[in-house]
């Protein structure tokens, strides 16, 4: 048959397994416990990173927005800030609100960050609404919040990134507290 010839396997010597050994699995096991010991803490610098730069892009957003907002209203958002609401909802709800018509939503006001560290609350649901970045409070007048270029217009709510608030300023500068602080003490 044109001569093509099948062979049977060989069986290994009496004696002997073809199975692995305990030392091998546990040599595997070592490699795959060192090799994750190393990569988790990049990983979890890689998500830190991340966050930060959702934060970053959350912040430009509101910039955005809020520029689009002066221009059409010729005022910055005249946002209550002495609300005697207990959690803030009512200053989130007004922020929200002057905002959502420049495409920026809820999700584009909570830090990442700080939303795994409250334990990933559900900002959606009626009543339940924050603000992670706060807006400077700025007059009615058109041009006040352009007057000086390294004006900030919103500041990150806490320190959860490990140098200080984020702050994005009326350039469209973004920088991080302890950055500013050092800045002026030069």
């Amino acid at each position: 048959m044109g001569g093509d010839t099948v062979t049977e396997p060989v069986p290994p010597p009496s004696g002997e397994t073809s199975g692995i050994t305990l030392l091998e699995l546990i040599v595997v096991i070592t490699i795959i416990t060192v090799v994750a010991a190393f990569t988790l803490p990049i990983m979890r610098s890689m998500r830190a990173r991340a966050q930060r730069v959702q934060c970053v892009v959350n912040l430009r957003n509101l910039h955005v927005a809020a520029a689009q907002y002066v221009q059409d209203n010729n005022q910055w958002p005249q946002i209550d800030s002495g609300s005697d609401d207990e959690n803030d909802t009512g200053y989130a709800q007004q922020w929200i609100t002057a905002l959502v018509p420049y495409q920026v939503g809820k999700k584009n006001w909570i830090c990442p960050t700080l939303q795994n560290v409250l334990g990933n609350p559900d900002y959606n649901s009626p009543g339940s609404e924050r603000v992670d970045y706060f807006g400077m409070p700025f007059d009615d007048k058109p041009m006040t919040p352009y007057q000086w270029s390294r004006q900030p217009w919103f500041v990150e709510g806490a320190d959860v990134h490990g140098h200080g608030q984020l702050i994005i300023f009326t350039d469209g500068g973004i920088s991080d507290m302890k950055t500013v602080v050092a800045g002026t003490k030069h």
